[in-house]
């Protein structure tokens, strides 16, 4: 009797952590504004990707937008590598247009990109629990030209 009691609580708590870990829709997060490739999303800046593992925070995200322009902070978090995150930005911001600039690098890490009339500035912080992605999106310097890509030759 005891074994069937003790087998029948093990099953209780297995279902309960199960139902736990299933992800429920969040019914005031927006969707992504454009979905593409196999492990990107984008949000706000349809040149942007932003891998699928860590979600938007909406409280401290916002983007503006005029006739000629577009800026915004997109904060996001998820329980990601820093390391892997850094990656996907060297891998995944040149596809989609982006020239690297520069990066900084101690406790958080820092890339800045350029493209046309734009700058892209993203910050990999490392929490005790979370690594948090924040994506800063704004006008270049219209004056400032950007100096070819020794690469392809490119700008």
């Amino acid at each position: 009797m005891k074994k069937l009691i003790i087998i029948c609580f093990v099953l209780s708590l297995i279902c309960v952590g199960c139902a736990a870990f299933q992800q429920q829709p969040a019914s005031d997060t927006p969707p992504p504004a454009k979905t593409q490739g196999f492990n990107q999303q984008f949000y706000g800046f349809p040149d942007v990707p932003v891998p699928k593992e860590v979600e938007i925070i909406n409280e401290r995200s916002f983007v503006y937008e005029t006739s000629s322009f577009k800026a915004g902070v997109i904060i996001f978090s998820g329980n990601v590598d820093p390391a892997s995150l850094e990656t996907y930005f060297k891998i995944n911001m040149p596809k989609n247009g982006w020239r690297y600039v520069n990066s900084f690098r101690y406790k958080d890490i820092v890339f800045n990109y350029v493209k046309d009339d734009k700058t892209c500035n993203i910050k990999i912080s490392r929490g005790a629990f979370k690594t948090e992605l924040e994506v800063w999106v704004g006008p270049a310097d219209r004056g400032a030209k950007p100096e070819p890509d020794p690469k392809n030759g490119t700008k």
